[in-house]
């Protein structure tokens, strides 16, 4: 599926995938903390929503917990938080997983 408008970035919610900037798991689901604004049937991320726990390559691959949504929207929000959208940081890396048909600038 081709996303409608390429002008702003699309939403990312909850259990969408971030690129986690690390080895071993590349990817991980990001969990959304609120349930009240959604968009395509799922509740939307915000700023400071968890990473679920993935792995990190140190000398050999150990857990790597408390990781969160680092950067959001300015302008629109979702129960006061900035929402999180494709492009936003997670972890070290950034978010990879969004709606199709929702987006924010």
């Amino acid at each position: 599926m081709v996303s409608i408008n390429t002008g702003m970035p699309r939403i990312s919610r909850h259990q969408d995938l971030c690129a986690t900037g690390h080895l071993c798991d590349d990817t991980a689901p990001v969990l959304s903390t609120q349930s009240t604004v959604f968009a395509e049937g799922q509740s939307m991320l915000r700023f400071g929503d968890p990473v679920a726990p993935h792995k990190i390559k140190r000398v050999l691959c150990v857990p790597h917990p408390n990781q969160k949504v680092k950067s959001s929207s300015q302008t629109v929000f979702a129960e006061g938080i900035g929402v999180g959208r494709y492009g936003d940081r997670a972890d070290d890396g950034f978010m990879i997983g969004a709606a199709f048909t929702v987006h924010a600038g």
